[in-house]
């Protein structure tokens, strides 16, 4: 779990094709959307982080769920974007099996 600064991440190993399963959600009194985002966090020659998957979902505080087949074995974080000062709370759960 964590807060919603852009900051915070949740970070785990993913084992190339496996699911690999992101549960978010956001509570926002706007109750607009936000964007979460899985990212391939092993290092490689031009330092980006690349995008495994990642959605849109509602700042309502109700958890969305989204999957997909792991593409390689190694560490994922999970990260919010697009999220205003004024939310309250977020989290994320990175899991894969």
């Amino acid at each position: 779990m964590f807060g919603v600064d852009r900051k915070d991440v949740v970070s785990g190993d993913a084992v190339e094709g496996l699911t690999l399963e992101a549960r978010v959600a956001c509570l926002d009194p706007e109750k607009g959307t936000a964007w979460f985002e899985v990212l391939d966090a092993r290092v490689d020659s031009t330092g980006e982080l690349n995008s495994v998957m990642g959605g849109y979902l509602v700042r309502d505080g109700n958890e969305i769920m989204a999957a997909t087949t792991a593409p390689f074995s190694g560490p994922m974080q999970i990260t919010f974007r697009q999220v205003p000062p004024n939310a309250v709370e977020g989290y994320a759960i990175l899991s894969t099996g």
